[in-house]
């Protein structure tokens, strides 16, 4: 037997002088009958050498094995035939060959969470309680000196606060016998230690210093998967992995340009001369896992983001490096002189550092400290956000998904992570109505009803207007924005707004026409740019009267020179359904011609006329576009003096050219001439 990083390898020989044909069978037998993890059969027959392998852990892969002597098969089961080769020379090759392969088993640094939130040891127990609680820990180790003492359990808190103990320190409470462990641990050893001494956290030492931890959990997620890995062989011998142990390279490889994934590759090998982790995050790993294509690149750091930023701009060159000191963040534009081309042009990249985040109150904006992918995830809004895949060389597109990502998108949920997940920031509410109503998901139970409390406890008071408006905007850029208001509106979220805007048929048929209208005019392709967003408001304000459409306004914190365009225009917009009754281009003209786009655009959707929506159609097709052909220097070249009558000239070319009784520059001469001589 070979005896390799825990993994015991056996190798069978045999010689037959007849043949026999069942040894696939035979090493099936060996297997159940022993306790190995692996088994290597080398039968000598007939001239020539049957190998046969079997394996049960995913360290050894025997098809890699026996594709050094020509053999094929899958990572659990394998064979080869030799001939012409004594079995001592084959053994001897394949016993190298095991030695190459074989792969270390997990060890401590493999599972367990780095950095750790820690307190020092004059802490006091009062402070320890409050960090716990900020933090969502129940652990947490106490150094003195930067290095490790002891841990304190929140039990230990509890009980310390309990009897009066609230400004003692940390260190007289800490218990200081625990059992710790070091990065190269094997996980057999951690797990042996944690259960025997039936501990829920175990702090991982190096040097004296904290640089991880291994809790319950984490053990019992691996434990799970390596249950899993060494489960019998599923479909085509391949065994099935679960969802943190699932590699997904062959989806990143297939669905992303290659321009992409080779900066994927090249982040994971920068990564791994600075000794960190580095991960995609975001919406692109989900719309991955959906098979939808999402090219926003977001890329985590359990590190120094901006440092790893700096040395990937530096090994690409020609790009833009911007960061941001305060929150430890980059970006990385690409230039056309760039030498990876991407996508497309302006084609950035986000990094940052892992990060944790607490909340000081209800609705206010986090607070963000430096921490590890699972708590970076954790402070995402909902499971199917909170997926991320390694990037780094050696284990480049393993899935990391603590939270049942994979779970929700299969049956198409969406969930938050925590219960004080709307306490904390109200707005995600609107966000589960978006994404429910772009995906076609539901909201499972449990968070409609913390979306009900949220709103019960008043907690959207709290959170700013601008907040709200920006959660608005990007309901308004959705497929089918109307809809999503119209489920945004049954949670009672609009009411947000204005405790009066309710969801009417006459409210849904207006934003109908609203999102029709601006359909109607990206279909033109005329490349004017127009907001979109005030047009939806100015459709979602319809049926409120003028004191509370600006009450509304105000709940948004928009800028009063906004408020006021936004006042103004819907009135206008009531005035030109009245006075647009008309086919007279001319009147047409110089009714229209004061309004912006937005304002046209809102005009004809909420008009309800056909004869209307013709009008501004035909304005915005042909009307507004008209305009002399002459200039000032050829009115003075035919004699006019500078002055006021310039201006009746042009108007009466423009009212002859509206009413197409003028084409071209010479009628428009001749006019000028016929003008001139009549008004002397």
């Amino acid at each position: 037997d070979l005896f390799l990083y825990g993994i015991r390898i056996r190798i069978v020989k045999a010689s037959r002088d007849e043949y026999f044909g069942d040894v696939a069978h035979l090493a099936h037998r060996i297997m159940d009958m022993e306790h190995v993890d692996a088994l290597i059969m080398l039968l000598a027959m007939e001239g020539k050498v049957v190998m046969v392998g079997r394996s049960r852990v995913p360290e050894l892969d025997v098809a890699e094995v026996l594709g050094e002597f020509g053999g094929g098969g899958h990572p659990v089961a394998a064979s080869a035939t030799l001939r012409d080769e004594p079995l001592e020379v084959i053994e001897e090759r394949l016993i190298r060959k095991i030695k190459e392969t074989v792969k270390p088993q997990r060890q401590a640094k493999d599972i367990m969470t780095a950095p750790v939130i820690s307190i020092q040891w004059k802490t006091t127990i009062k402070e320890a309680e409050s960090v716990m609680t900020r933090y969502g820990v129940n652990v947490l180790p106490v150094l003195k000196g930067g290095k490790y003492y002891g841990l304190l359990s929140r039990e230990i808190v509890e009980k310390a606060l309990f009897h009066g103990f609230g400004r003692n320190m940390a260190y007289e409470f800490a218990t200081t016998d625990a059992g710790v462990t070091y990065p190269e641990a094997p996980v057999t050893e951690v797990e042996s230690v944690m259960i025997e001494q039936n501990q829920r956290f175990m702090p991982v030492i190096e040097n004296g210093r904290v640089v991880g931890a291994i809790t319950r959990t984490d053990l019992l997620r691996d434990l799970y998967e390596e249950t899993l890995r060494r489960s019998r062989i599923q479909k085509e011998g391949l065994i099935e992995k679960p969802a943190m142990g699932k590699n997904i390279s062959r989806l990143v490889i297939e669905r992303f340009p290659n321009e992409i994934v080779a900066l994927l590759r090249l982040a994971g090998e920068v990564a791994d001369t600075l000794g960190y982790n580095v991960y995609l995050v975001g919406g692109s790993v989900r719309d991955l896992l959906m098979g939808e294509k999402n090219l926003d690149i977001d890329i985590v750091v359990e590190g120094d983001g901006i440092g790893f930023a700096r040395r990937l701009a530096a090994q690409i060159q020609g790009v833009k490096l911007i960061t941001h000191k305060r929150f430890n963040t980059a970006k990385i534009r690409f230039t056309e002189k760039a030498g990876l081309k991407m996508p497309a042009p302006g084609f950035t990249v986000d990094i940052a550092t892992a990060r944790t985040e607490y909340y000081e109150a209800p609705a206010m904006l986090p607070k963000v400290e430096t921490s590890s992918i699972k708590k970076d995830l954790y402070r995402r809004d909902f499971t199917i956000n909170a997926v991320a895949v390694k990037l780094n060389a050696r284990d480049f597109g393993q899935l990391i998904d603590y939270f049942g990502a994979q779970r929700d998108l299969r049956e198409k949920t969406i969930r938050v992570l925590h219960n004080l997940s709307f306490v904390e920031d109200p707005t995600r509410a609107f966000r589960a109505v978006r994404f429910a109503e772009r995906f076609g998901f539901r909201i499972n139970r449990h968070t409609e009803n913390l979306i009900k409390t949220a709103l019960r406890l008043n907690l959207f008071e709290r959170v700013s207007g601008t907040r709200i408006y920006d959660e608005l905007v990007l309901t308004f850029k959705e497929t089918d924005p109307v809809r999503a208001l119209k489920s945004l509106a049954g949670y009672g979220l609009l009411q947000v707004i204005h405790p009066e805007l309710r969801f009417t048929e006459s409210l849904e048929e207006t934003l109908e026409a609203v999102h029709e209208s601006l359909t109607w005019f990206d279909l033109l392709f005329l490349e004017e740019e127009i907001d979109r967003s005030r047009v939806y408001i100015m459709g979602l304000l319809t049926g409120l009267g003028p004191e509370e459409r600006k009450a509304a306004l105000e709940r948004l914190s928009t800028p009063t020179r906004d408020m006021t365009i936004i006042l103004d225009e819907m009135e206008k917009a009531r005035q030109v359904v009245k006075e647009l009754r008309t086919k007279d281009p001319v009147r047409i003209y110089h009714t229209l011609k004061p309004l912006s786009l937005e304002t046209l655009l809102y005009t004809m959707a909420v008009s309800g006329d056909r004869e209307i929506q013709k009008a501004i159609s035909r304005y915005l097709l042909e009307l507004r576009k008209v305009k002399p052909a002459l200039r000032g220097r050829d009115l003075m070249s035919m004699g006019v003096e500078p002055g006021p009558l310039y201006s009746g000239i042009f108007n009466a070319i423009l009212e002859e050219r509206l009413k197409g009784r003028i084409r071209s520059r010479e009628e428009e001469i001749e006019f000028v001439k016929d003008f001139l001589r009549r008004h002397g």
